[in-house]
């Protein structure tokens, strides 16, 4: 059972997403490392740095302090410097006792041409 979110690397069940965690900071729940998405208006993209958050329900008076489940969020978004696009990918769900991520995710795509697109990525469960 872990008390922070495993460092490694966890791809979605369909192959399509990846949380790359490269650090856990358990003072302020922030996540550390990469999201990857294999598809989009834009084709494949990554970003790299703070990519998500966690929180714990478990405390000391309980007699397991910090551990899972938890609530864990993550996603990432891009917007190139002449702004032709922004895109935003969030998971938001659950990290689990065998160290797996189930979660639901969104995306959000407007470029300058005017083209919205806003749904469900559905909910996936990610594994190291």
């Amino acid at each position: 059972m872990s008390n922070v979110p495993a460092i490694g690397t966890y791809t979605s069940a369909d192959k399509n997403f990846t949380l790359k965690i490269s650090s856990a900071n358990p003072s302020n729940g922030v996540i550390t490392g990469v999201y990857s998405a294999n598809y989009s208006p834009i084709g494949a993209f990554s970003v790299e740095g703070n990519v998500g958050n966690y929180g714990w329900v478990f405390s000391k008076s309980q007699g397991k302090d910090g551990v899972a489940p938890f609530n864990l969020s993550f996603g990432g978004a891009q917007r190139p410097d002449q702004r032709p696009y922004n895109i935003v990918d969030n998971w938001n769900g659950a990290y689990l006792t065998d160290n797996t991520i189930l979660v639901e995710g969104t995306r959000s795509f407007v470029n300058s041409d005017g083209v919205v697109e806003v749904g469900s990525l559905g909910t996936l469960r990610f594994s190291l």
